[in-house]
């Protein structure tokens, strides 16, 4: 070779010759888009090390389309069915289509980055622009699809670990304040699923763990009732799917207030009478059914509690939102952020501490004045 390392344009590239493929003959590894002749030499080294322990090795030229497809298959026995249809909506939406038909020797940083900018700019189907938590989602999805093939060998480094990563810019949630929840669960008194309301407010389950939510996932006859996170009930691929949380903090105990209590009791004697009208010969297992006696498709129960705000004259929010309005009211009243955080399901205290910094920072005033009554008590 004339060169190992070079520079075409304004970006460097290495070259690299690799063990003759079955047929006898020569093959070569280019790899371009490096910013510097460090970096090149870098990479080239690298490679270097990975053809020397058998990891690097020619193949047959891989585009990035044929890449998903295999990833999609290695990784589907190891991941959630909710998971999997995420990751193919985002493979076959966003990446796919603009970079499926590029080889993965050609699959560059620069290529990468300017996929996030066209994202940015125009990345919805009908032309408008993504978020830039959205293209954050995006990049994880392609930055874990381009690992397995380092791991696989096809690729010697990842070049999405050389791009800036998309911001995240989630707005703040909107959440109801203390009033507004009084004026909510007021409301919900006469409505049939006035527990799951009550229920949603006090302990911040998500909506797929209070559709899933089953009566022996309650204990409500020891001397501390508590309810068991341990199962959801979510939609993938367009029809619903009964599961486990996927997270270790998300399968969780709450220990549940009286007022809690004793609605879900009356709820309960409701299921029952419902049942005996029906004709049934056993309550259903779910805590919260329909008329009909079957457990809710979770997006039902987000129109539900839109006519009930509706009834309220409150604004509209989702059950997530329900859940951030959760957190929030129990920091607002006095609960440490761990215990929120314990109860929400959060991977870490941190989480609640970042997502409420607003609620927290409020908490300050409240606590300086608490602490100021203190010392000043003997003055």
């Amino acid at each position: 070779m004339a060169q190992n390392v070079g520079r075409r344009g304004g970006t460097w590239f290495y070259r690299l010759d690799l063990p003759p493929g079955p047929d006898g003959r020569r093959h070569q590894k280019r790899v371009s888009g490096f910013r510097t002749e460090r970096e090149a030499r870098n990479a080239l080294a690298n490679a270097s090390v990975a053809k020397a322990e058998g990891r690097l090795r020619h193949t047959q030229a891989k585009t990035f389309g044929d890449l998903t497809s295999e990833w999609l298959i290695a990784v589907g026995p190891n991941r959630k069915l909710t998971t999997m249809s995420n990751y193919r909506f985002i493979v076959d939406t966003y990446l796919t289509p603009r970079i499926g038909t590029v080889r993965l020797d050609r699959l560059s940083a620069p290529l990468i980055q300017q996929l996030y900018v066209d994202l940015r700019s125009g990345g919805r189907r009908d032309g408008r622009s993504l978020s830039g938590t959205q293209v954050r989602n995006i990049h994880r999805v392609l930055h874990n699809v381009l690992s397995y093939a380092q791991h696989m060998g096809y690729l010697v480094l990842n070049p999405a670990d050389r791009v800036e990563r998309p911001r995240d810019d989630t707005e703040e949630r909107p959440v109801y304040t203390p009033e507004q929840v009084r004026v909510l669960l007021e409301t919900a008194k006469a409505d049939r699923l006035h527990a799951l309301w009550y229920l949603a407010i006090s302990t911040g389950l998500r909506r797929s763990e209070l559709a899933g939510l089953k009566w022996e996932d309650i204990d409500l006859s020891g001397s501390q009732p508590v309810l068991l996170v341990r199962r959801t009930r979510t939609m993938a691929d367009n029809r619903v799917v009964d599961s486990t949380p996927k997270t270790r903090a998300g399968r969780r105990t709450i220990v549940l207030d009286q007022g809690t209590v004793t609605l879900l009791v009356e709820h309960r004697e409701l299921m029952v009478s419902e049942a005996k009208q029906r004709g049934d010969a056993h309550t259903p297992d779910y805590v919260f059914v329909d008329e009909l006696g079957e457990p809710y498709i979770p997006i039902r129960l987000t129109l539900l509690l839109h006519g009930l705000q509706r009834r309220a004259d409150l604004p509209q929010l989702t059950l997530h939102d329900m859940r951030h309005t959760s957190a929030t009211v129990a920091l607002l009243a006095g609960v440490h952020p761990k215990v929120v955080s314990e109860r929400h399901g959060h991977a870490s205290t941190q989480i609640t501490l970042d997502r409420y910094s607003h609620v927290i920072e409020s908490m300050q005033v409240a606590a300086a004045q608490s602490i100021d009554r203190f010392l000043s008590s003997d003055r």
